[in-house]
């Protein structure tokens, strides 16, 4: 159809997320599927013509793009190029434009950066505390990225209406699926913490200062103080830390606070989350919530809202 023609179908569905952007020229052609459920779309696309499209707004999306035919080049930081067998992930967030070429034809998916966060978060069951980055260009020809792809096809195709239907597939079913395969397919600064094997068993003074953090969340105690405790030296306890748990003394505390955190904004009542900072040992809530929203990509007051809005349905 028309581009048009797309434009207006596209609008009366999903609502006119492009408002601010200008629309392609009418000439140019678009075909295929596109679907959107809860924070995430997914479509199998051709674009007849070369055209650019331009994003005032940022999107807090990742976009996952696996060309089949033509060209495509996103205009953020720098200028990222897909083609036929390479592959791109960009950040909406920092895209001022992006160019359709040479007939250019796809299979894509957008994800809410805050979707892909707190999935990850609990397939690692911690927060994140490194802001998630996926690798940019890719090659498709590694077999990793034919399930997405496959995935893209069963969500795109006439088998996903029956599955529907039928209830034999339900669309957050689909969408845990497609979070999934990105984050196990598409690499990105976490893939090593996803396929590392169960830990080691950890000795004696790491369980001793775990339990300690664990108990004690609200107390700020230093490294110095958690050796004297565990009974060994700080070098002693700091390389235990990162052999065994994972990540040093200072970001497990903070782990540790952040989780009791989620957990106190998503209950029943939830306190305020000044309340939730200062009892944690935040003595900065701005602080706080910066830590917070890098965590499980959402803010501490989203969390508190949800957990409201859930008690009062």
């Amino acid at each position: 159809m028309s581009s048009d023609d797309f434009g207006a179908l596209f609008s009366q569905m999903f609502g006119n997320r492009y408002a601010d952007a200008l629309p392609p020229p009418g000439n140019i052609i678009i075909g295929g599927v596109y679907g959107r459920h809860d924070g995430v779309s997914f479509r199998r696309m051709h674009y007849r013509g070369d055209f650019t499209v331009a994003f005032p707004d940022p999107f807090d999306e990742i976009t996952f793009v696996i060309p089949t035919a033509g060209k495509i080049i996103f205009n953020h930081a720098t200028e990222s190029v897909g083609l036929t067998q390479v592959g791109l992930a960009i950040d909406k967030a920092d895209v001022r434009s992006v160019r359709f070429l040479d007939d250019h034809a796809q299979h894509g998916l957008s994800i809410k950066r805050r979707l892909l966060t707190e999935r990850l978060s609990t397939l690692l069951g911690k927060p994140i505390l490194q802001k998630l980055h996926f690798e940019t260009v890719v090659d498709l020809h590694a077999s990793a990225f034919q399930g997405i792809r496959a995935l893209v096809d069963l969500a795109t195709g006439s088998e996903f209406d029956l599955l529907l239907n039928a209830g034999s597939l339900m669309p957050s079913r689909l969408q845990e699926m497609l979070i999934d395969a990105v984050l196990d397919s598409w690499p990105h600064n976490y893939t090593e913490a996803l396929r590392r094997p169960a830990p080691l068993i950890a000795p004696r003074h790491v369980k001793l200062a775990v339990e300690y953090i664990q108990e004690h969340p609200e107390i700020l105690v230093s490294g110095t103080d958690l050796a004297r405790l565990s009974n060994v030296s700080l070098r002693a306890l700091q390389e235990g830390f990162q052999r065994f748990v994972g990540t040093s003394i200072v970001a497990y505390q903070r782990q540790v606070r952040l989780e009791r955190a989620y957990a106190a904004l998503a209950g029943n009542p939830p306190p305020s989350v000044t309340e939730v900072a200062v009892g944690l040992g935040f003595s900065n809530v701005g602080r706080f919530c910066q830590y917070f929203q890098h965590a499980y990509g959402v803010s501490p007051a989203e969390v508190r809202s949800g957990s409201r809005t859930r008690r009062s349905a």
